[in-house]
């Protein structure tokens, strides 16, 4: 073979490996934020399988369809779920313009935060308050709300935009599957609009490739421009039964894989195992107190898991234990301090913010924590003494007695505020810069404290 020839051919032969089908194994895209455990080998051992051309369980790739609950399976859904969390935004955003929202219980009890009255009717309280906050306008403008949103809302707990609390083993896993062949869709009780607006930007799933619950919506043209106008009914629940029932009407093909959190999974899961193609599933069992949530039969709001969490063993679903079972939760997260007795004792705690307000200057408000459940500090003009109660994260105050001086209005404003917040709170966390917040039981936070500031017990 002469010199040119050989050139010619070994340009070919790299052109050709150019044009392999891409498929990256757990080695070359580690699921580095999982445990080495029995969930992530069941992974693993599953999608090696079915695109092994050489397996029994080989699926052709264009079979090769995982599914994916959203709430509480690719992010959080406590204390509420975050469409909620939007929904309430807008309706305190737009209350001023609609008075007659008073006199709808459920519209009244969410702009006051009494949601004791929207957890005892969950749906019924849902759906008033996105009829009030979804309807009445175009796909388009909805659309634009809820980029906005995302953009500037932070949750509670974490003090960081919506966006980036997907879960990162649940990201890692999305880009291995895809990265195999599959075509990753989101099935989710939330809402479709809701859901199309972000679910590309933050999981790498076109709106084309999301299910979910649907209102109802009119077709209209407008000034020459044909629009999508959005109404107040619901037309579809992608929930429980139907969550099979959404996957066969967009897909049309039954899943291989699936991954929810709650019994509102149960059906879907059903529908991706029990078939005659293999079939995976698995759960995210809620069970990480400290860096998210712990719930399963008895949650505080949404992701009930109960029956689903007695069936999965007998039906083959993997548990997939988030204290264990997930290295790192979120990305780029600063994990907290473990949360000890002796990691709070001892400083002077100075208050630094009441529910993100900054303190007044000089108010010297301070927290001091003792051995045996006492408390002490100086509540901004007074001095106050009392019980506390710790244990793990959870925290709650017993009766303080202070001290009856008067002082400047502002500082007894502040002293009000402060000494009403420790009433409402029920957790804390000691963030890696060395920040203690205390939250309420919608994870808020309502106190905020750096330590050693001063030594306000003397």
């Amino acid at each position: 073979m002469n010199r040119s020839a050989l050139c010619v051919n070994s340009v070919l032969f790299v052109l050709s490996l150019c044009c392999l089908p891409l498929s990256l194994s757990a080695k070359e895209l580690p699921l580095g934020s999982w445990a080495d455990r029995e969930a992530k080998a069941s992974l693993i051992e599953f999608v090696e399988s079915v695109t092994d051309p050489a397996s029994e369980e080989f699926v052709v790739e264009p079979d090769r369809i995982a599914v994916f609950d959203n709430d509480g399976t690719l992010w959080p859904e406590n204390p509420l779920p975050f469409q909620l969390f939007f929904a309430l935004d807008e309706l305190k955003r737009l209350a001023p313009q609609h008075p007659e929202w008073k006199d709808n219980e459920f519209l009244a009890a969410a702009l006051s935060g009494d949601m004791d009255v929207l957890k005892a009717d969950l749906k019924s309280g849902l759906i008033a308050i996105l009829s009030a906050t979804h309807a009445g306008m175009t796909t388009a403008d909805f659309q634009e709300r809820v980029t906005n949103w995302m953009k500037q809302a932070k949750h509670a707990k974490y003090q960081r935009p919506y966006s980036e609390l997907a879960y990162l083993p649940m990201l890692e896993l999305l880009s291995y599957l895809r990265a195999n062949g599959f075509k990753t869709y989101i099935v989710s009780g939330g809402g479709i609009d809701f859901m199309r607006a972000w679910a590309e930007g933050v999981y790498g799933i076109p709106p084309q490739q999301v299910i979910g619950s649907q209102g109802g919506v009119v077709f209209q043209i407008n000034d020459g421009v044909a629009q999508i106008v959005k109404q107040g009914q619901l037309d579809f629940l992608d929930d429980k039964e139907g969550k099979p029932i959404g996957i066969y009407r967009q897909i049309g093909k039954r899943p291989i894989l699936a991954f929810g959190n709650s019994d509102g999974d149960k059906q879907m899961l059903e529908w991706t195992t029990l078939g005659p193609s293999p079939g995976l599933g698995l759960i995210v069992h809620h069970t990480d107190a400290e860096r998210e949530y712990a719930y399963d039969r008895h949650p505080k709001s949404s992701g009930k898991l109960d029956v689903a969490l007695d069936e999965a063993a007998g039906k083959g679903w993997v548990l997939v234990d988030m204290a264990k079972d997930w290295k790192t939760v979120f990305s780029g997260s600063k994990e907290k301090i473990d949360m000890t007795l002796d990691s709070i004792i001892g400083p002077t705690w100075m208050l630094e913010t009441i529910k993100g307000q900054k303190v007044v200057d000089q108010s010297n408000t301070s927290m001091i924590f003792g051995a045996g459940g006492k408390v002490v500090g100086n509540s901004g003009v007074n001095r106050y003494s009392g019980t506390v109660t710790m244990s793990a994260n959870a925290i709650s105050f017993g009766p303080l007695a202070t001290t009856r001086r008067a002082g400047p209005p502002a500082l007894m404003a502040q002293e009000s505020k402060f000494l009403k917040a420790m009433s409402e709170a029920t957790s804390m966390t000691l963030a890696a810069d060395g920040m203690l917040t205390l939250s309420d039981d919608r994870d808020a936070p309502v106190l905020r404290f750096s330590a050693n500031r001063a030594d306000a017990a003397e």
